[in-house]
């Protein structure tokens, strides 16, 4: 069974996307990635991975505006790190921007 999770962009800038995938229970071992894009404040259900690539590793988001490209990444690199419990306890997850800055948050979609 793959992984499947709502992508929430609350941001004014539309995003891109990467999220790596963890290939069994070693966050040292990697799946493809899964690469999408969200618009400005769109939400989109996203599958990836599969029967053995289900946890997410870590997430890649990039935006373009005002003649600039800023990206930032969230990686897990150690099982059970707050990182990885947020990533994988959680089927939704909330993108914001403010600063220059990423803002990620999780939570539990009904």
């Amino acid at each position: 069974m793959a992984g499947l999770k709502l992508f929430s962009n609350q941001s004014q800038y539309g995003m891109n996307v990467t999220l790596v995938i963890r290939e069994g229970d070693d966050p040292r071992n990697q799946a493809p990635p899964k690469e999408f894009q969200l618009d400005a404040n769109q939400s989109q259900w996203q599958e990836y991975g599969s029967n053995t690539a289900f946890y997410l590793n870590g997430i890649r988001m990039s935006a373009t505006f005002q003649g600039q490209r800023v990206g930032q990444q969230y990686i897990v690199i150690d099982r059970g790190s707050s990182l990885d419990n947020e990533l994988n306890t959680k089927n939704g997850v909330d993108f914001g921007f403010r600063d220059n800055t990423f803002l990620l948050s999780t939570r539990q979609v009904t």
